[in-house]
């Protein structure tokens, strides 16, 4: 009995020892498809809410947690004015600022069997105005406008900017003459004049009797008369519609409201009711449908007989038609003529918008031909007054024969003889100095700093809400492309629809060490930096679940949206949060060292000047951390050098899961002006001057993140789960490992005894 006691203990002890290994491969298996789940970004993936990626770290409007807080510091420039005439600045940290912060992902769609992730990344932004906080939307601060300073490095210097902005302003003023709008408006401003004086002269005709200029302007057939009878049909009338005496009433000049004067004409245009009211008033006897039938006649002659009258005493326009139907030409009998085509200049016309005499003929008191003038404003012509570059030609032209007449040769600036090229340059500059230094930079631009290369804003607006008059210059149809701030804040999740760029990011599906690393940014697979950058990296809250676990010394690369770059994280020290294990990765400060690849020349100041559309963009750690301590004297913020508070970016990864759960990040905005130190930049050399080899301050920002308490429960849930694992396993294999030992010992003991 004895023996098969033992021989029934063997199997029993390896049965347990089985079991054991089933419950350590089952659980394990289990624990990792639960961390899994909770890392693969797609809907409905199973996992528990409170862990879900597509709910918890993608972010959702509803989920408490994710309307996080983030904390922002501004600097105010204290010596605008200085600064603009080339001194140091003086800048003044300003803050704290608090604002709720959500983000989520909108217009998301699978593709490639779930694989793949496209969306629009949303972000809004809050300000919170309570007691014991600033108000960003009451406190108001002077700062660099890296609008103007992408506008002024794009063009090459302020005065290559005045170049382009000149001929920027040679095509509005052409396109305005051109346009055929202005054939009306010229109709009804040489009205009054044109069609009085027609009236008169058909008066003068008729030997000075109303009874005989009526009869011609109301019977004749002909429109061979001075002006086009009555008869010939522009308007829906009749002339018997008035009456002789009503008439020759109207052909007296000693009467108010008489035809044959300008300024009455100029009434019924103008101000048709109150003209009405006048005729109405008027000792003409006339009716309202007889008043009505005037002022019609009136208003067709501003679109027929006045332009077709003002064409006609140009040789070019022998046939009038040839003018009359050209909106062209019609404008360059305005803009190239002495006298214009009016007579006088558009600025005279009411509200005409612009700020001084546009037209060439008026000003050099010269004149061009259609053809030539028409070649002016063709882009294709090596002269033309529309090109930044040839109207850099046309002054560089220009100073060269003032100081020699005979340096530069006639065929150069063909088809136009010496004296028409010198009226060209005269005319160039003086658009330049009314349009563009007078008006365009100084009364929109640069008047009260709301544009310029130093701007005023409050904080929020600065941040978030503020637009730019140089942008609404080069884009005046185009409002959504006026905004100037350097952080999106769009409310309105159709604007965030129509607005915000595509990108592309792995599911984790099919690939889990992917899962939520970036495909592309802002719509494109490579950075355009000094040589492209491959977007590449993993998602900063959440790597790929068990890569930890595997090396905790393994560097980390991860993707940030905002440094537009991929950072090596670094293992600092590991500890425990909430009862969870975790590994604190921060910044290797290899990534703060010069780098060609990225335009990197100064440690401690990444340059994104390539990728914000050549907007002058540095980031660096907040309070310039790092940099060289020469570069806060130059900033006037001496103040900061010592400060030693902690503000750099870490994340604390729980290495199965790969979950970020807890985690800082921030970073500082700056602007930096190149060049030599101690001189003035070159860039900034007509409408401002800036010292060279100086950093500008403009904004930082921090934002903490921390898992919730159920996240945590959940977390430390798998952690026991697993210690029970390791301790039912441990028992069963010791027990039964224990039982098919002695049993099979004693078994054979028993067997060498019974020998």
């Amino acid at each position: 009995m004895k023996h098969i006691g033992r021989i029934v203990s063997f199997p029993i002890g390896l049965v347990l020892i089985a079991v054991g290994i089933i419950i350590f491969v089952v659980v394990n298996r289990t624990i990792k498809d639960e961390f899994k789940k909770a890392a693969v970004v797609i809907p409905d993936n199973g996992a528990e809410e409170i862990v879900d990626p597509w709910v918890r770290f993608i972010g959702n409007e509803g989920d408490p947690n994710n309307v996080r807080t983030y904390t922002f510091m501004a600097y105010n420039l204290t010596n605008p004015i200085e600064t603009m005439q080339g001194h140091l600045p003086k800048y003044q940290e300003v803050g704290p600022y608090s604002y709720n912060y959500i983000y989520e992902r909108i217009n998301a769609n699978l593709y490639e069997d779930d694989e793949k992730l496209s969306f629009k990344l949303w972000k809004r932004y809050f300000p919170i105005v309570a007691d014991g906080y600033r108000d960003p939307t009451k406190d108001t601060i002077y700062h660099f406008n890296l609008v103007y300073g992408a506008a002024v490095k794009q063009a090459g210097s302020e005065v290559a900017l005045s170049v382009a902005l000149t001929a920027a302003a040679m095509g509005k003023i052409i396109t305005g003459l051109t346009d055929p709008s202005f054939k009306v408006k010229a109709g009804f401003a040489a009205a009054p004049t044109v069609t009085a004086g027609a009236f008169s002269n058909l008066l003068t005709a008729a030997g000075n009797d109303p009874a005989t200029a009526c009869g011609l302007w109301q019977t004749s057939t002909s429109s061979s008369t001075p002006l086009v009878p009555f008869s010939v049909p522009i308007i829906a009338g009749s002339p018997s519609d008035i009456s002789q005496a009503q008439c020759q009433a109207l052909f007296d000049p000693s009467n108010k409201f008489s035809l044959t004067d300008p300024t009455n004409v100029g009434v019924y245009l103008l101000n048709p009711a109150g003209s009405k009211a006048a005729l109405l008033a008027s000792p003409f006897g006339l009716t309202s449908v007889q008043a009505d039938l005037i002022m019609k006649y009136q208003l067709a002659l501003t679109s027929t007989f006045v332009p077709t009258t003002l064409v006609s005493r140009f040789a070019e326009c022998s046939d009038p038609k040839t003018c009359t139907n050209n909106p062209l030409y019609f404008g360059l009998l305005q803009w190239a003529k002495n006298p214009s085509l009016l007579g006088q200049s558009v600025f005279a016309i009411p509200n005409s918008g612009v700020p001084a005499a546009p037209e060439f003929g008026i000003y050099t008191s010269s004149e061009l031909s259609l053809t030539k003038a028409g070649s002016l404003f063709l882009n294709t012509s090596t002269i033309n007054l529309i090109t930044p570059t040839s109207i850099g030609t046309i002054l560089v032209y220009g100073q060269k024969l003032k100081a020699d007449p005979t340096s530069i040769p006639p065929a150069l600036y063909a088809p136009f003889s010496s004296g028409e090229f010198d009226a060209i340059v005269k005319y160039t500059g003086y658009i330049m100095a009314a349009f563009v230094d007078g008006d365009i930079i100084k009364n929109q631009i640069f008047k009260d700093y709301q544009g310029g290369p130093i701007v005023k804003h409050t904080v929020h607006d600065f941040l978030f809400n503020s637009t730019d008059p140089l942008l609404k210059l080069m884009y005046p149809d185009t409002p959504s492309a006026w905004v100037s701030s350097p952080l999106d804040n769009i409310q309105d999740v159709k604007v965030a629809n129509a607005t915000l760029h595509t990108d592309e990011i792995y599911t984790g599906v099919g690939d889990i060490d992917l899962v939520s690393s970036p495909i592309t940014f802002e719509g494109e697979e490579e950075l355009n930096y000094n040589k492209k950058i491959k977007v590449s990296g993993s998602f900063a809250e959440q790597l790929p679940p068990s890569y930890l676990s595997k090396d905790p010394e393994a560097p980390v690369n991860v993707f940030t949206d905002e440094f537009a770059r991929s950072l090596s994280f670094r293992k600092e020290v590991g500890g425990n949060f909430g009862g969870i294990p975790y590994y604190r990765y921060r910044i290797n400060e290899s990534n703060w060292e010069i780098n060609p690849d990225y335009f990197q020349t100064i440690p401690y100041l990444l340059n994104l000047t390539s990728i914000k559309s050549g907007a002058p963009a540095y980031l660096s750690r907040p309070r310039l951390k790092g940099i060289d301590v020469g570069y806060y004297y130059k900033a006037g913020i001496t103040d900061l050098i010592n400060d030693d508070e902690d503000l750099d970016v870490f994340a604390d990864y729980e290495p199965r899961s790969g979950k970020a759960i807890h985690g800082r990040y921030s970073l500082q905005v700056n602007t930096y002006i190149q060049g030599s130190d101690g001189t003035n930049s070159t860039l900034y050399n007509k409408y401002s001057a800036f010292r060279s080899d100086v950093v500008h301050p403009m904004f930082w920002g921090v934002n903490i993140i921390a898992a919730t308490q159920e996240q945590i429960d959940i977390l430390t849930k798998a952690y026991k789960v697993d210690s029970f694992r390791y301790a039912i396993t441990v028992i069963l294999i010791v027990v039964g490992g224990f039982l098919s030992l002695i049993s099979g010992g004693l078994f054979v003991l028993d067997k060498i005894i019974d020998l």
